[in-house]
């Protein structure tokens, strides 16, 4: 174990996340027959052994069942300096089955929606800075673009960070960039999709489902078109979005993350896996990319979850912090207790967590990853596995959550059983 960063103290986000509720998913997440409790790679970093022998379980239900690999990284207080925190790393399985390279320290997984945190926390600097407020128009970002209005209700900064843009998942002509455009994909579809394509799928008919504001609708597009917006303002004049460089500079780049970077075929990135077989990369490198373009490893999250949680003096510490602020507007149908913050999802204590959380997930053609936090304990987790399965991957980070939590009384051993976890999106 090894002492990070320093954290102080602030109780007002924590207060806040008290208002928060949801309904849960429940998924059964007991391993098969077949399952064996895995061994942590070389290059781990692990706790204590209850704490080893709980990520230990929780990864035997998702290396060699749903994913050849896996990576966990958990945040947590330090008990004998509560404004430090201490970071544990955990490698199990395979990066790469075929060529036998293990899962490591240096290993690097698509994160995919995950990324919208990074996107929201543009925004965020932003707003701190004193450069953008949420209830601005996403038109007076962009000339060169005629955003789509419903019902006289026009898409602001707040909509597209909270999920109430009104847009669609995906662009309608998310494809046109592809060889033959249209309906014909490809996989390379996001790294094709410019910044041409994205006005011309706000301008299409359709680009709205919903007036903005009106509903809770995950959305991709939305997302990415974000990121686009947030790009051109740090970075404006270019002749396609600076996502990646607007990230590395002003997020990445000051909390040391070298390993988080734009979705490329690194030596060191991990497989993606579809049902046990390889699958695409997605490229998202486009004006996309917002909505999940990037790559990261277990100690970079690890690094982004402890200044999400407070941990450290950067000036970024405060601006992570304030995305886990509720931000008031309609919840999703299914979940109407459910709160948003700027794109984490909110959730109240509740199902063996007595604590409120919040949490993001992502998911790829073939790689997978959660994340979820417990603010008022100083502690998180996020786990990443090279497979397609988001329900395995959510599950176990949330089982690693609960069966963590100090009031929560230790598993035995081989314990197992229905599990519930928050997840909304990918």
């Amino acid at each position: 174990m090894q002492p990070t960063l320093r954290r102080p103290y602030r109780g007002s986000g924590v207060a806040a996340l008290a208002t928060a509720t949801c309904l849960v998913l429940a998924a059964t997440l007991a391993p098969t027959a077949s399952a064996v409790i895995p061994v942590p790679n070389a290059g781990s970093s692990t706790g204590n052994g209850w704490e080893t022998r709980t990520v230990a379980r929780a990864a035997s239900k998702v290396v060699g069942q749903s994913a050849p690999g896996m990576s966990i990284a958990i945040v947590k207080r330090n008990p004998n300096k509560p404004d430090e925190a201490i970071t544990t790393t955990y490698y199990f399985g395979m990066a790469d089955k075929e060529r036998h390279r293990p899962v490591g320290p240096q290993t690097q997984f698509e994160i995919a929606s995950e990324t919208k945190t990074f996107t929201a926390a543009l925004l965020a600097k932003r707003i701190t800075e004193g450069h953008s407020d949420l209830d601005d128009l996403a038109q007076d970002y962009e000339q060169d673009v005629t955003f789509p209005t419903m019902d006289d209700n026009a898409i602001t900064l707040g909509d597209l960070v909270t999920h109430r843009s009104g847009l669609t998942d995906d662009p309608g002509n998310l494809n046109a960039g592809c060889p033959g455009g249209g309906v014909h994909g490809c996989s390379d579809a996001k790294a094709l999709y410019k910044r041409t394509l994205l006005w011309e799928g706000l301008e299409a008919p359709g680009a709205l489902a919903d007036a903005p504001g009106s509903t809770w609708l995950y959305s991709d597009f939305g997302f990415g078109a974000l990121g686009t917006l947030m790009a051109d303002a740090y970075e404006p004049g270019h002749a396609e979005p600076r996502f990646a460089d607007v990230v590395q500079g002003e997020l990445t780049g000051p909390l040391g993350m070298t390993g988080t970077v734009i979705e490329s075929p690194t030596a060191d990135l991990a497989v993606p896996y579809s049902n046990g077989s390889p699958t695409d990369l997605w490229y998202n490198t486009g004006a996309l990319a917002g909505g999940g373009g990037l790559i990261s490893t277990a100690s970079d999250m690890a690094k982004w979850v402890a200044a999400t949680l407070g941990y450290g003096d950067d000036p970024l510490v405060p601006v992570l912090q304030s995305m886990l602020e509720p931000i008031a507007g309609v919840a999703p149908a299914n979940m109407p207790n459910m709160q948003m913050g700027m794109a984490w999802q909110l959730f109240p204590a509740q199902n063996g967590v007595d604590r409120p959380y919040a949490f993001k997930n992502g998911g790829a053609s073939g790689t997978t990853s959660a994340t979820y936090l417990m603010p008022s304990e100083g502690w998180g987790v996020t786990v990443m596995a090279n497979g397609s399965d988001s329900v395995a991957t959510d599950g176990a980070a949330f089982e690693l959550m609960r069966e963590l939590d100090p009031d929560y009384p230790a598993a035995p051993e081989g314990g197992s059983g229905s599990l519930p976890f928050g997840s909304l999106g990918s």
